[in-house]
């Protein structure tokens, strides 16, 4: 019979500091075991024993999955976790290299040496820690912040909710503090302790130390005086009274002495230092599929999930779905591990769907895990048990709140006769410390969260309990108080400081609309929830989303006896603005606003009235009835005049400028434009917002960019729409940014200015896209066509012109604007809207147009081309459009020169030229200046 000692073994494999012992399939790193996976340690070992030669990626495959189809993705996530793990010793040493186009070839020198078992025997007598199960993902830096800590301080605690991998990384540092305290590291396990009692016999138990007597406390004091040792205690939430106590003695006892500890709150211990470990990074929602495979929590996931199934294909669908599973877990790693471990069952799809229900779904935990984190339900269990009873409430209540919230708002939906408010300060507290509240520091306001997790146990608790309904009433009251403050607030602070503290209040409106709207809800509450958060979802471009909330809200009031009037005026309000930014102007959009005009007129409500005014001259703007929009600014002032203060008779002059802007007015214009831009409450941070949905600095500006353009100042004009731009920006708030964006693209497509033009339209179909405003994706569209016709022209650009014209969106401005920028944009509609007048504002350009198809007709007709450019020049010089007029005169010019009328054209062209003074470098005035030269050659 042979013995361990004098077997015949296959000798090991050494490599740098490693050496790889096929036998007993370890690898160690300076007698060290490293974690590895068995199909990580078939593909080291494969490569190892042929170190220095290509293997094929199709041998390495058939080696590592011998009676498994996979793909070539496998490999590649397998050899860059060896990598990883071997390049964790910090030497700079290659050990596998990537050979393009062949396979992969193990580079650094490879020895073979005899196994030496009083090695192994040696290594297992010292080290007295469990090892690592499993290898530590994406806190390599965390490991070695904590490893400072514990050199520097002699009581740490490791804090976090249950299954955030405290023991894991307080085994981490331990390995590596290995160096340090040698065989005096001991790991003792907390958890199998029911009587804080018992602590200080269980850890004489684990130290190997004889008790004689009833207190071990004496011995564990002597043999641990003078030790330089570490002590971990794992797991101390459930007797922390006793763990602290016997901590302080024992460092008061011996200098020497180390202690680290993993709990779900503080032990308060004299000198403690505390570590909050926090969750796995979690990749964004959108993230490519190389940025995906970079994040801690997937890489997690995918290791797993590799370790439990035949192959995982990382193809791009199912690495959206390892994202969203891995979001959805809040990146806890053990909640992640049991969820990679069910992709086998479930399928990764099929795993995502399952969250839902992740309690029944996320049961199948290590055969040797302890029993708590077996499953997700057990973890969360071992918590909520050793809660007090006020504690248990508490966080039943917290369920309730979707998103993230306030003490304040905690406070006020959770106190009732049961809970005391200073109760549920003190609970609020505890919870905190417990590690089952999380925070999340919004720069001054301090917010908290349950983990998804957490929250969706918990919640069961509350059903279980009754609880829900009246708590979704509170939440949901709770909510109509806090936006009435916002919106009484909304127009005296600045945007910004506004929604840094109403802004993530959407959560709370969401949650409190849709049980106040559902079978179980108050549907009065409702109404006015919707009403009053209507400044919310105006400064967060919510539009779409709000519009369906607000035509269920109508639903209801229609249904109220007795006749809701004063809802009815509020809610038409609401649909009529967010129509305008999701539809444009259009026949239900008008109808929404006549609706309000009628019952504000009726029921005396006039910043209602002045709101529905707005509403209609903007809808009759994007309807082009701009007569109809100079009628209603005209009724703005009217009212404001009498009823309002000097804020609505700035809007009243804003509106105006407009109007006569699109009625070809641009003297007038002007007049109106400058006046908004230089009065004080323009630049009035409490001013911007008034009632309306545009800030009124950022539209001023952008209006005033226009009339300039127009009346032949493009340098002036590119200025200031930049400057509009540019405070949308700072500001945060799209539907302002849209509206300043467009103008800007117009402005700076007109100038030809063609860097500007296109960073401007890529940035504006960014933040529609983003804010999903269709609306003003559209716009954005426009310009993006007009720019690929000018500077890059293609079929696809010139094919855009029909698909914009066929879209619903395309109405009488869009046309115009169309038009304006480029003449291949030019449509039926917008001809027929400059033969009828309606294009007050452009319709020279579009005569201007109409010449040059005239022009360019298989058989030209330069007569009436010569007439439409006379009465385009015309009417732009009588509107006060000279930028419109030089191009109409530009355009007579050439083909003055063209006839062999060069005599006429020069003097003809040079008068309408000399009348700039600026903009010399713009496209227009440059093409002038070229025709005048070759002109007088």
């Amino acid at each position: 019979m042979t013995t361990s000692g004098s077997a015949a073994v296959e000798p090991e494999l050494a490599f740098g500091p490693y050496r790889l012992a096929p036998a007993n399939r370890t690898l160690l790193n300076d007698g060290r075991p490293v974690q590895l996976s068995g199909r990580a340690f078939d593909l080291l070992l494969a490569l190892v024993e042929r170190a220095g030669e290509v293997v094929s990626k199709e041998e390495l495959i058939a080696r590592v999955w011998p009676s498994t189809v996979v793909e070539e993705n496998n490999l590649r996530v397998h050899i860059g976790t060896l990598r990883k793990v071997l390049c964790a010793d910090d030497s700079g040493m290659r050990y596998v290299e990537n050979v393009v186009g062949r396979g992969y070839s193990f580079v650094a020198p490879v020895t073979r040496v005899a196994h030496d078992i009083r090695t192994t025997v040696l290594h297992k007598d010292i080290v007295r820690l469990p090892l690592l199960q499993t290898r530590l993902i994406g806190r390599d830096q965390v490991r070695d912040q904590l490893t400072a800590l514990v050199g520097q301080h002699r009581c740490v605690t490791i804090v976090g909710p249950g299954g955030i991998g405290k023991t894991t990384m307080a085994l981490a540092v331990a390995e590596a503090l290995a160096p340090v305290f040698g065989e005096h590291s001991y790991f003792l396990d907390l958890a199998p302790v029911s009587d804080g009692k018992l602590v200080a016999s269980t850890v004489a138990v684990a130290l190997g130390v004889p008790v004689l007597g009833d207190d071990p406390l004496p011995a564990l004091r002597a043999f641990l005086r003078d030790k330089q040792a570490m002590l971990i205690f794992d797991s101390c939430e459930h007797v922390i009274d006793q763990v602290a106590a016997l901590v302080e003695q024992l460092l008061t006892d011996s200098p020497p002495l180390h202690i680290l500890a993993t709990s779900r709150e503080p032990l308060r211990a004299d000198g403690e230092r505390l570590h909050r470990l926090e969750a796995l990074a979690v990749p964004p929602p959108q993230v490519t599929r190389e940025d995906a495979l970079s994040w801690p929590a997937v890489q997690l996931f995918t290791e797993r999930a590799m370790a439990s199934m035949n192959g995982l294909d990382l193809s791009a669908d199912n690495l959206r779905h390892i994202v969203h599973i891995c979001r959805r877990l809040d990146g806890i790693p053990l909640a992640i591990e049991l969820a990679a471990g069910r992709a086998d069952f479930f399928g990764i799809a099929g795993l995502s769907a399952q969250l839902d229900d992740c309690f029944n779904t996320l049961v199948r935990g290590r055969r040797t895990a302890l029993p708590r984190h077996q499953t997700l339900r057990a973890t969360l269990d071992w918590s909520f048990d050793r809660l007090p009873a006020v504690e248990q409430q508490l966080l039943q209540r917290f369920a309730i709140f979707r998103g993230s919230f306030t003490l304040e708002a905690a406070i006020d939906v959770v106190t009732c006769d049961v809970i005391s408010k200073s109760a549920a300060l003190d609970g609020f507290a505890n919870l905190h410390a417990k590690s089952l509240l999380s925070t999340d520091a919004d720069q001054d306001l301090m917010l908290y969260r349950l983990l998804d997790t957490t929250r969706a146990y918990a919640a069961e608790k509350l059903a279980a309990a009754g609880h829900t309904a009246i708590l979704a009433r509170r939440y949901a009251e709770y909510g109509c108080r806090l936006l009435a403050n916002a919106q009484a607030d909304w127009e005296s602070r600045a945007t910004r400081d506004w929604l840094a503290q109403y802004g993530r209040s959407i959560d709370h409106v969401r949650a409190g609309l849709d049980w106040a709207f559902g079978a179980d809800g108050d549907a009065l509450i409702g109404v006015r929830l919707t009403m009053v958060s209507a400044p919310l979802w105006y400064q967060l471009s919510l539009m779409s989303e709000y519009r369906d909330r607000l035509e269920t809200a109508l639903r209801h009031v229609a249904q109220a006896e007795p006749a809701q009037e004063g809802w009815q005026m509020q809610l038409h309000l609401a649909l009529g603005h967010t129509l305008l930014h999701t539809h444009g102007g259009d026949a239900v959009c008008q109808a929404a606003f006549a609706t309000t005009l009628r019952l504000a007129d009726k029921l005396g409500d006039m910043p209602c009235y002045l709101r529905g005014l707005w509403g209609a001259f903007t809808d009759a703007i994007f309807r082009g009835d701009y007569a109809a929009a100079l009628g209603y600014a005209e009724q703005f002032g009217f009212a404001a005049e009498r009823h309002a203060g000097e804020a609505e008779r700035v809007i009243h002059a804003r509106l105006k400028s407009l109007a006569l802007h699109y009625l070809g007015r641009q003297d007038e214009a002007r007049v109106y434009a400058d006046l908004v831009a230089r009065h004080p409450l323009t630049h009035a941070a409490r001013a911007r917002n008034h009632g309306f949905q545009f800030d009124q600095r950022i539209s001023s500006l952008a209006i005033q960019s226009l009339v300039l353009w127009m009346q032949g100042y493009p340098e002036q004009a590119l200025r200031i729409t930049g400057d509009a731009v540019r405070e949308g920006q700072e500001v945060g708030h799209s539907i302002s940014l849209c509206f300043a964006l467009t103008v800007a693209c117009s402005v700076a497509t007109w100038s030809g200015a063609r860097q500007q033009a296109q960073t401007w339209t890529t940035l504006l179909l960014d933040v529609s896209t983003r804010a999903m405003l269709p609306n003003w994706q559209y716009w954005g569209r426009i310009f993006q066509a007009a720019w690929l016709l000018e500077y890059a022209p293609d079929d696809c650009a010139r094919e855009s012109l029909a698909a914009l014209e066929q879209s619903p969106f395309c109405g009488p401005l869009q046309a115009e604007v169309m038009a304006s920028a480029h003449p291949a944009l030019l449509t039926r509609r917008a001809v027929q809207r400059a033969t009828d007048g309606s294009a007050g504002w452009c319709r020279a350009e579009i005569l201007r147009h109409q010449a040059v198809l005239a022009l360019a007709a298989p058989q030209p007709d330069a007569a009436s081309a010569e007439a439409l450019l006379h009465e385009a020049l015309t009417l732009a010089r009588s509107q006060g459009a000279r930028g419109l007029e030089l191009r109409a005169a530009t355009t007579l010019a050439a083909m003055w020169r063209d006839q062999g009328r060069a005599a006429e054209a020069a003097p003809m062209l040079q008068a309408v030229y000399a009348g700039f003074t600026e903009g010399h470098d713009s496209r227009d005035l440059q093409a002038a200046a070229a025709l005048l030269a070759g002109l007088r050659c």
